[in-house]
């Protein structure tokens, strides 16, 4: 009786050195500092996309670098980047709405709820009876 033996062939692995990993590290935490200190500046609307650019570009280093797709197919670089900058795209273009309404809302409240309050507080004011008037003497 003969047993096939099958040829196990090593996967594709890189290591990485350990200064490329450490310089990483100390580039995610740059960016994550930051972030941070970003949150504590105004800048006039933009600190939220200013965040979502800083955060896609901190997934491209760690993907690069932790997960090893620097060292593999460029179709996978590419296809992650791609993604990144759209998912970076549509998340500001939602997000340019939070600021467009500021002055016109109350806290808790829409424009249109605000509407309603006022004009069915104005048809309540109208349906009352007026006060008697007061007797001259």
């Amino acid at each position: 009786m003969s047993h096939a033996t099958a040829k196990i062939e090593p996967a594709h692995s890189r290591i990485v050195s350990l200064p490329a990993l450490l310089i990483t590290w100390v580039v995610l935490c740059a960016l994550a500092s930051l972030s941070a200190f970003l949150g504590t500046v105004d800048l006039h609307g933009l600190s939220t996309l200013v965040s979502v650019v800083i955060a896609s570009i901190m997934a491209i280093v760690a993907a690069l670098y932790f997960m090893h797709l620097r060292y593999d197919h460029p179709f996978y670089i590419i296809m992650l980047v791609l993604t990144l900058i759209f998912i970076t795209i549509f998340i500001s273009f939602s997000l340019t709405d939070t600021t467009a309404y500021k002055e016109q809302l109350i806290q808790g409240e829409a424009p249109a709820m605000v509407k309603a309050r006022k004009a069915d507080a104005a048809k309540a004011q109208a349906a009352r009876p007026a006060p008697p008037a007061a007797a001259a003497k």
